[in-house]
């Protein structure tokens, strides 16, 4: 029998998580199972860092009980530039029905919470039935303040003075003018007294009001009773039409025009833009100068979106109209800086406004829609709507910002809504199929809906936290966090993390911190052009600054205290070099809980395909060296391993008996020795090892997994084969 032999060489994991590779088709690049483990720019692959409390964490007593815990909303978002000063953001964390705040300039966010907070339930929507605190809020920053919506509550406004290091918060009304008036239910060139209107089941009060609305006075309207049997003006008539030669107000002139059926215009009235309803605006986001609103769960409103005049004036924080009169006989123009209402019937519920570019996204269940300028900026004037996708978003707290583009989940996909070729059309595109598909399509549709996403453009990375246990219809614990599913925008690259969820502590939200670091530098001091000098030495100041870094992922994490949960927060940055450094919560009890790191690789049928037997195959593995120093007792500091095993013919079970034994792969070249507390210095950055794979099949997988307690750093791999050619 013939035999021959091939190499292949495996050296770059950039693609990241594939699941959709066949039997005989595995894209390049990547791996068809795994978790827990980071696709590197240097084409390795890392083992994650355990998910554990910030260091020197600070625990804050919310008393928040276990039945809060399973129903309360938790979420997160960023204000920016808080007071006007770009060195100023914070976190602002919102549980149940309270608002807390965090310096997000700062490794460590759970230690600088601010004194201040907001009760959500002091500004709940009149007559509005649901429990303050059981819907997530949606926050855009404004010229140093902040907004603050959640469909339950009144819109607010926050302010911060860092003079007095606390905020004010007051309620915004938004107003529109009122172009429908009162239903009456007759034709509008109905004329009635005001007996037959009360008999046709109307009040004199709303025959008024309409009018009033289209610019009549009480004078104007009794002026044209008199003149017509006491009956009222129909509501197609405007009164400016009635004006004689000495422009005096003639009933028997304005009879003469003929109005024909057409309404008069209205709005002379300004009016609470919900005062038919119990729901306010779920979202909000600042664009072109104005403050977005939108998301009222109302069937007649479900469409609509609310823009505010530009704030040159922040009071204009809820105008919603346009400031000229519409029915006024001078000035009824609409101003290119006034607020207004966009009405797009076919939308469906609007979950969320995203700036994008030149324009605004509105991300509704049924589709994505796109509200930008006709000309250079943005006129109330003068605008567009476009739909752009008829693919909609599951879920407000998915949708991620990510430089010149969106992402969004949807019951489908994840879809990127980004600039065409042309650089001016947008295009949504669904970027899981081709890689995470079928993973995608398991997770639960109830679980979607919870899922909540942050892009850290210090890394390229978007990362979403969602739960992987099946939420009850009942919604209990939708908001607790099992693991997190991140794509590396560079790389293009999908891989994600489990979370130990059996030790006690329960992540509930995900962000990005702004991080900066304090600095002390050191300033002469002076007088008028010289140095001051006291006895034989200058005197100096030491002024901190703030100097920029990389950004952190945070979580926003529940701590059980006894019968009730504290508030913190966590990351992924522990600096730990013992073998609790991949013990997820380590710091909760000191011990914690470890989750495995592995992939499992495509099928390789070698160099003569599928149909042909592989046998005496040898695999050459190459790890970096992670150990960097020896500890008192001269044990090596952040050591690696790594456990391989071959999976023959295509098998999915150990039953088949195809599954080999784990093999330790990860094999210095020889035994270093070094006096206690010192630097781990052999020569060798890259280890490599051979190793014999028993077995034989038709094709091969390998599965390479974590060692207990140890690191795990993967460049590649070379597999020799020996197989039949014959078949």
């Amino acid at each position: 029998m013939a035999a021959q032999g091939s190499v292949k060489d495996s050296f770059t994991f950039v693609g990241g998580l594939n699941t959709e590779g066949g039997f005989f088709v595995t894209p390049e690049n990547t791996f068809k199972e795994g978790t827990n483990l980071i696709p590197q720019l240097d084409g390795s692959i890392e083992r994650r860092n355990s998910i554990d409390y910030e260091e020197n964490r600070t625990l804050f007593a919310a008393g928040i009980t276990t039945d809060q815990k399973d129903t309360w909303a938790f979420t997160s978002g960023i204000w920016t530039t808080v007071g006007g000063s770009g060195n100023r953001d914070f976190i602002v964390a919102q549980v149940g029905r309270y608002l807390y705040f965090y310096n997000a300039a700062t490794g460590v966010v759970s230690g600088n919470k601010k004194s201040f907070s907001v009760d959500l339930n002091t500004y709940k929507a009149a007559g509005n039935p649901l429990t303050i605190g059981t819907t997530v809020c949606s926050f855009a920053s404004t010229y140093g303040r902040l907004i603050v919506t959640s469909g339950v509550t009144d819109p607010i406004l926050i302010e911060y003075n860092p003079t007095t290091d606390n905020i004010s918060v007051s309620v915004i009304s938004i107003q529109i003018r009122d172009f429908k008036g009162k239903d009456t239910g007759e034709a509008v060139d109905a004329e009635y007294t005001d007996a037959e209107w009360v008999s046709l089941g109307q009040t004199v009060a709303d025959v008024t009001y309409n009018l009033e609305n289209q610019g009549w006075n009480t004078t104007l309207i009794n002026t044209y009773k008199t003149a017509n049997a006491s009956r009222n003006p129909a509501n197609s008539k405007q009164w400016i039409y009635g004006k004689d030669t000495n422009d005096d107000f003639s009933a028997s002139f304005l009879n003469k025009q003929d109005f024909g059926n057409s309404p008069a215009p209205k709005g002379h009235f300004l009016v609470s833009a919900f005062e038919n309803t119990t729901s306010r605006p779920t979202s909000c986001a600042f664009f072109a100068g104005r403050v977005w609103y939108g998301g009222v769960s109302n069937t007649e409103l479900l469409g609509n979106i609310y823009f505010s005049a530009v704030l040159d004036d922040l009071a204009k924080v809820g105008y919603a109209y346009q400031t000229n009169d519409p029915t006024s006989e001078v000035l009824s123009d609409l101003e290119a800086d006034d607020g207004g209402v966009i009405q797009i019937p076919e939308a469906g519920e609007i979950v969320a406004l995203q700036t994008l570019g030149r324009g605004i996204l509105a991300l509704a269940t049924n589709g994505v829609w796109f509200i930008t300028a006709i000309d250079v900026a943005f006129s109330a004037a003068t605008y567009s709507v476009e739909r752009i996708t008829s693919i909609g978003c599951i879920n407000a707290k998915s949708i991620v910002s990510v430089e010149d583009g969106l992402v969004y989940w949807s019951n489908s996909g994840i879809y990127s809504v980004q600039a065409g070729t042309t650089g001016a059309e947008l295009s949504a595109t669904n970027i899981s199929d081709t890689n995470i598909k079928s993973f995608y399509n398991a997770i639960p549709v109830l679980n979607k809906l919870y899922a909540e996403g942050v892009y850290n453009s210090t890394e390229k990375v978007i990362t979403w936290a969602y739960s992987t246990q099946e939420i009850p219809s009942s919604g209990t614990g939708r908001y607790n966090k099992t693991a997190l599913l991140s794509i590396n925008v560079k790389l293009q690259s999908w891989y994600t993390y489990t979370i130990d969820t059996t030790t006690g502590p329960v992540p509930v939200s995900i962000d990005v911190t702004k991080e900066t670091s304090d600095i002390q530098t050191v300033y002469g001091v002076l007088v008028g052009e010289d140095n001051i000098i006291a006895g034989v030495d200058e005197v100096v100041a030491n002024i901190a600054t703030l100097n920029s870094s990389s950004k952190l992922f945070k979580l926003l994490t529940l701590h059980p205290t006894g019968t009730s949960y504290s508030v913190t927060f966590a990351d992924f940055e522990n600096t730990r070099t013992n073998n609790t450094k991949f013990n997820d919560w380590y710091t909760f009890n000191d011990v914690g809980a470890e989750k495995e790191a592995y992939m499992l690789t495509g099928y390789n049928a070698g160099a003569n395909g599928p149909a042909r037997q592989m046998s005496a195959m040898y695999l050459s593995v190459f790890m970096k060296r992670t150990e960097t120093a020896f500890d008192a007792s001269t044990n090596p500091l952040n050591e690696s391993g790594c456990l391989m095993q071959s999976r023959f013919d295509f098998t999915d079970n150990s039953v088949a008996g195809k599954w080999a034994a784990n093999v330790q792969v990860y094999k210095p070249p020889r035994m270093f020795f070094a006096e206690p507390s010192t630097e781990y210095v052999d020569g060798y950055p890259l280890v490599i090892s051979k190793n014999k794979i028993r077995g034989r099949g038709k094709a091969v997988q390998f599965k390479f997994g974590s060692d207990a307690g140890r690191n795990m750093k993967i460049v590649g791999w070379t597999t020799q084969y020996v197989g039949n050619t014959n078949v």
